[in-house]
This record gives C-alpha cells, structure tokens and sequence, in this order.
C-alpha cells in the first residue's frame, strides 16, 4: 500500500509520510522536488536548491526564456552595470502573480537565483569582504544605487558558517512607484568561480504576518549549494 503511494502522492499520502523522515535525508533522495513535504517542495538545479511553498508556481518566463537563448551571467562585481541584469536561473511565486497563459505578471511576492560565473579567485570574505561590508554595497550598488528613485535600509546582515553564505535582510522603499518591500538575500561562492544569489521578497505589511513571515524565511534558510561534480 505505501508503494502504491508513493507512486501516486494519493490523497496526499507521500507528502505526509515524507513528514516523518529526516528533512536532509529528504533531500538527498529528491522525492520532495516530486512530492512536497509537508507544506513546502524543493527546487533542485545543479548548482543549488531551496523550498518554496508547495502552492508557490515556477515563472513560466523564465523557463522559456533559458530554452530560447543563452544568458549571459550576472555582472556582479562591486562596481555600477551600465548593462541589464541577467534573467533569473529559476524563479516561483504564489499563483496569483500569473497570467493565464502563465506569464508572471510581475507580483511583488516570490524568489529569484542568479547564477554569475566565470568569476576569478571568487570567495565571499575575500572578494566582498565582511557580511555587512558585502551587504551594503550590494545595496548601495545593485538595489538602489543614486538617482533610481529607491531607499535601501540594511536590518540584519550575517554569516552562516554552516552553508557557508552570507545573508541579508533589508527594505526597500519605492517611493511612488510601489509598497515598500522587504528582502532576504542569501550568497555563496561555489567553486572559486561562481557566485549564487538567491532573493525571496514580498510587500513589507505582508512580513508582519508571523505565519507568512515563517514561511518566507523558512525559503531563504532552505538554500544550499551543490558540490560540483568531477
């Protein structure tokens, strides 16, 4: 009867029973990038995974627009881009936030990953410096940088030696063009020549929601990075 399933996730059975195993032990298997576990699935890349919540759709978008051409990485030096950001390697938001054809529709709520490689000699403490140093010029430079009509306040700025990332806390105020928002951004250094950035944001009134709040950071905390394999 349990195989039958997990073949089928029937009445939701699989996602239950993945409940009572190991959340690492989960994940090292995969099923939950199948089946969600408990109220989040996990989207697995080969650089990196994460959790977004099990309701939360991947943006049509970005999937069709890897398929149709090469992107170019990231330009994240420390320094002004003169040209546009990279799409996103993967991005997922609530439902609401997508057309019927299933375009995202730009909702102020989901996670992105950017993918920069063919970096030199990358590492977080010595390219970027320390969490907070890394942090504010992010902001600074890439968040809101002069005369873009934004204000970026740093919260939290830290490191997490156990995934060995930095992570960042912040609002962002829009002034006429929007809601405040407020931000989560975890990076790491894989290989000496990548660099992953993962953003999960929503409208700042929405993190006041405690609940809400838990499951937007439980995102942010999920992501790790993958070992390259020789």
């Amino acid at each position: 009867a349990t195989g039958i399933a997990l073949a089928g996730n029937l009445f939701g059975v699989t996602s239950q029973l993945l409940t009572l195993v190991p959340e690492d032990t989960v994940a090292a298997s995969g099923l939950d990038t199948y089946f969600p576990r408990g109220d989040f699935k996990r989207c697995r890349e080969e650089s990196y995974s994460f959790l977004v919540p099990k309701e939360w759709v991947a943006d049509t978008t970005v999937a069709l627009a890897k398929a149709q051409q090469n992107v170019k990485p990231m330009d994240f030096e420390m320094k002004r881009r003169t040209k546009p950001a990279s799409l996103p390697d993967s991005a997922y938001g609530p439902p609401g936030n997508l057309n019927k054809r299933g375009f995202s529709e730009q909702g102020d709520t989901n996670v992105s990953v950017i993918v920069s490689s063919n970096l030199r000699d990358f590492s977080l403490r010595e390219t970027l410096g320390s969490p907070k140093s890394a942090a504010e010029t992010f902001l600074r430079l890439s968040l809101a940088p002069e005369g873009s009509g934004k204000t970026a306040t740093l919260l939290n700025a830290e490191e997490d030696t156990t995934r060995s990332v930095y992570q960042f806390e912040y609002d962002i105020d829009r002034g006429q063009k929007g809601p405040p928002l407020r931000a989560i951004s975890v990076i790491a250094a894989r290989n000496s020549d990548t660099l992953i950035t993962l953003t999960v944001i929503a409208p700042k009134e929405d993190w006041g929601e405690l609940k809400y709040a838990r499951k937007l950071r439980r995102i942010a905390e999920s992501f790790r990075t993958m070992k390259a394999v020789k």
